[in-house]
């Protein structure tokens, strides 16, 4: 495709133009539209051995409105993107300077911006307005100032349209405006989140801890049930709030991941801690097996998350009296880490949904327990985070098995070794 000419190539067409000294031929070409008539504003006699358009098909394909004025800031010559701008025909264009036709304003600053060019031969750049049949648009014009070998003084010039443009912009500015509102509504939601929906529930757990603890003085033995269901509730929906308030830190670019040395089997031994008591609201047993003890470099507390999310998935989906068996083991240079359960188990299909948030069907658990789903795309997305893998194998009424595989170190720990 054929580019569009330069300013200077236009120039150097006027100046060899200027030399052919031809008659106007303006109308073989086709750049009156057919029409002979010139403006009675302006005698244009004296400009037919002036300036020649030997292929106007060029100037007219442009798609900038392209005009030639002489040093009164009359039009010499207009292209067909320049008539329609102003919604004139040539011989309403022709010989006037066009500043009766728009607000005097408008005609001021256009006459001023010709005359300093003209008398200073600056190059003029500018943003201006435009009003045409009461229709404003906002217009781009380059104004440059040539002379020829004859010292005759031209102002050849270039205007865009650019309302869409600047339309676009403004509404981005008021986008960015609605953005930075509802960026600050999401973090005021994720605040309390954090900490105002936390605390409650934290409250809730230790004293249903405190009431644990001295079941055994209880005359109603059904008080200890009621306590034990309480407390693990209050244990599932935190982990449900801790879950949101992750998951959005992730979407927002807000989870810092750092790298530290953890010791694999340890942090197991923490995250089963906290997740025994729902297992045992269950009587579902959680064994530990380590077969190698791994010193990984991690983010511990990202780690804890995907071990307690998988966890509580097994229990979920694990009947009562049911086992879960944790397996700590290293395969090459990554840790590995299984978790088997023998619950109800998935088809293929669920498996292959399993880690969209936006796909996944959630299901109740074995006991009715309801959830959102999240806790297994936050896992998945945060191995994938720690540069590791998880993998599902399943079957159904015969369990499932969820295998973590992470690093030893992570990439940007083996970059600084380097």
């Amino acid at each position: 495709m054929k580019e569009k000419p330069t300013r200077q190539e236009l120039e150097i067409q006027l100046s060899e133009l200027k030399k052919q000294n031809e008659k106007l031929k303006l109308l073989s070409n086709g750049f009156h539209d057919g029409e002979n008539e010139q403006s009675e504003l302006f005698d244009t006699t004296n400009l037919q051995d002036e300036i020649v358009v030997p292929n106007a098909s060029i100037f007219n394909n442009m798609g900038d409105s392209v005009f030639v004025k002489d040093d009164q800031s009359r039009l010499l010559l207009v292209n067909d993107a320049f008539c329609k701008l102003f919604q004139l025909s040539r011989n309403e264009i022709i010989g006037k300077t066009l500043a009766e036709n728009v607000p005097i304003e408008e005609r001021e600053s256009f006459l001023k911006i010709d005359k300093a060019v003209i008398n200073e031969g600056v190059e003029n750049i500018n943003e201006e307005t435009l009003t045409i049949n009461n229709t404003t648009k906002i217009i781009s014009t380059r104004k440059s100032r040539f002379i020829d070998s004859n010292g005759k003084i031209y102002l050849v010039g270039a205007i865009r349209d650019i309302t869409d443009k600047k339309n676009a912009e403004n509404a981005l500015v008021e986008n960015e405006k609605k953005y930075r509102k509802l960026n600050a509504t999401k973090d005021k939601l994720l605040s309390i989140i954090a900490h105002d929906l936390r605390s409650p529930f934290n409250n809730i757990i230790g004293l249903s801890s405190l009431l644990q603890k001295k079941s055994d003085s209880f005359e109603d033995k059904q008080s200890e049930k009621y306590i034990d269901i309480i407390n693990a509730t209050a244990r599932e929906t935190l982990v449900l709030l801790d879950n949101l308030l992750n998951w959005a830190k992730s979407q927002t670019g807000e989870l810092n991941i750092k790298s530290e040395k953890v010791t694999l089997s340890s942090t197991i031994e923490q995250v089963i801690l906290l997740e025994n008591k729902l297992a045992a609201s269950k009587e579902i047993k959680l064994n530990f097996k380590c077969k190698h003890d791994s010193e990984i470099y991690t983010d511990q507390n990202i780690l804890k998350i995907i071990l307690r999310n998988l966890i509580s998935n097994a229990i979920k989906f694990t009947n009562t009296g049911g086992k879960i068996n944790l397996v700590a083991d290293q395969k090459g240079n990554f840790a590995k880490v299984s978790i088997e359960d023998n619950g109800v188990g998935m088809s293929q299909k669920t498996v292959d949904n399993l880690f969209d948030i936006y796909t996944t069907k959630t299901l109740l658990g074995t006991a009715n327990e309801v959830g959102t789903g999240l806790g297994l795309s936050l896992s998945y997305e945060f191995v994938n985070k720690l540069r590791g893998e998880i993998k599902v194998s399943s079957e159904v009424g015969k369990g499932s098995i969820f295998t973590v595989l992470l690093p030893l170190k992570l990439v940007s720990e083996e970059k600084k070794a380097h």
